[in-house]
């Protein structure tokens, strides 16, 4: 894992407020990485975030949040609508890598110069826990069809920047005005990368399972999807059955890494250890010898396992544990001596108030749910990885975050945006470089079962290319 190095100049005090100390205190890492020996956080009775070294100063506003006030009035601490956007106005000499104007979360939209140094009254230190900590989704009542909080419910949809990394952005600007009050200050950034995931929810075609579904999505490949290739090679499929997987049109693990291979990239699957809420929780059984094999066929291609935590378990951490437990067995059967330590959950289901500890006392060391279902974009409001912010203990956890930015179905399936493949490829495009150019990472999870088509699988090539 990648982390920016240690700043080398000058000695560093961050004077944070004491009733905000924790949460910010967390923010500082985010931004800093390991705090390095050169940076020293203090609580402060002041209602500023300062930075200094005894002579200049960074002074920033803090507004957010206040954990001291009971849970039940919290929701009276969410931005006022709509929001300010921040302009830098006769700044000589002052120069930030990000795009301005930016949305202002908290405080005012003003940089100033001062005596000493600087003075920001937008609450960067503030706005970034915010979006971190999914503050909005512990305080809002928006839930779609499958209790999941919607992106189009979210701060950053209804004002236009989930495609930005906001989070990423205020760290940006904040280091920039570091730099500015002191010359050469730097924490030099690790260069961004494309990460490739696929979640394991249909590895065998499951309309082979009657005569009747088989039928039907038949007539829908001919007459719907006008592909009678497809339905050839279904009708292939359902006549040699469990015997190959040659033919199955969702088996498509094979090609699948053939692709991200030849692109240098490393794949992790994530797999459904126990369908306890039926046909929705996957078509297969961890158990299942083809699915044994095709652990030891990734295993054996260098690429990573990781568990898809199923569609109940989002609240439930026993189910959590078990399921863990049942994977790492599978694994074991497979003659894989593996441990489990990356998840992301079935459907995206996703509580901000609990999921996290859950995940964490189930020994996950990283979770990777962390994107919206309906849209792409940056829900965490980064493409860097960070440790997780638990609601339950106000204090940061060991388990970290793999954000995710897109999924193929938000982008193409009707249900949601139904882009065409241009329109989609572009906005990845997008997407991909806004994630790059603050040094995040552009995840993109791409099931298996969704590479049927000469069209789905062109349009996966160029992305991976």
């Amino acid at each position: 894992m990648s982390r920016p190095n240690a700043m080398t100049n000058p000695h560093l005090q961050i004077h944070l407020p004491r009733s905000r100390f924790a949460a910010l205190g967390w923010v500082c890492e985010f931004i800093f990485g390991e705090i390095s020996p050169n940076v020293r956080m203090v609580p402060g009775d002041d209602a500023w975030v300062v930075v200094t070294d005894g002579m200049r100063e960074l002074r920033l506003a803090s507004i957010f949040p206040n954990l001291e006030r009971d849970r039940s009035a919290w929701e009276m601490q969410n931005p006022t609508e709509p929001l300010g956007h921040l302009i830098q106005t006769g700044m000589e000499g002052f120069v930030t890598r990000i795009e301005l104007p930016i949305p202002v979360i908290f405080g005012r939209p003003t940089i100033r110069r001062s005596d000493t140094g600087l003075v920001c009254e937008a609450d960067l230190f503030g706005s970034i826990f915010h979006v971190l900590s999914r503050f909005e989704e512990i305080t809002g009542n928006g839930r779609d069809q499958h209790d999941r909080f919607p992106a189009k419910m979210s701060l950053a949809y209804r004002n236009g920047f989930l495609e930005r990394p906001i989070a990423d952005q205020y760290r940006a600007l904040f280091l920039d005005m570091l730099d500015y009050v002191w010359p050469g200050t730097s924490l030099p950034e690790a260069s961004g990368r494309m990460e490739i995931s696929c979640d394991v929810d249909e590895p065998f075609d499951r309309s082979v399972r009657s005569i009747s579904s088989l039928a039907k999505v038949l007539g829908g490949d001919v007459f719907k999807r006008r592909n009678p290739a497809l339905a050839a090679r279904r009708l292939l499929n359902a006549t040699v059955g469990a015997r190959s997987t040659h033919f199955d049109p969702c088996y498509t693990f094979d090609w699948y890494m053939d692709q991200c291979e030849a692109a240098g990239l490393q794949v992790t699957f994530y797999f459904i250890a126990q369908r306890d809420a039926g046909a929705i929780d996957g078509t297969y059984d961890i158990d299942d010898p083809r699915i044994l094999k095709l652990l030891r066929d990734i295993a054996a291609r260098g690429h990573l396992i990781g568990m898809h935590g199923s569609y109940l378990s989002f609240r439930d951490p026993d189910r959590l544990r078990m399921q863990r437990f049942r994977l790492v067995d599978a694994l074991a059967k497979a003659g894989l001596d593996q441990d489990v330590i990356e998840n992301r959950q079935h459907y995206l289901r996703w509580d901000a108030s609990c999921t996290p500890d859950y995940l964490d006392a189930a020994g996950f060391l990283y979770d990777t749910s962390g994107g919206f279902a309906d849209r792409p974009g940056f829900r965490f409001g980064t493409a860097r990885e960070f440790r997780m912010w638990s609601w339950v203990q106000r204090a940061p956890l060991a388990l970290r975050q793999k954000p995710l930015i897109a999924m193929e179905g938000s982008l193409l399936s009707s249900s949601y945006m139904g882009l065409t493949d241009d329109e989609a490829l572009d906005l990845l495009v997008r997407l991909r470089c806004a994630a790059e150019d603050t040094g995040g990472n552009f995840s993109l999870l791409w099931h298996n079962s969704e590479l049927k088509t000469n069209s789905q699988r062109k349009l996966f090539s160029r992305l991976v290319a």
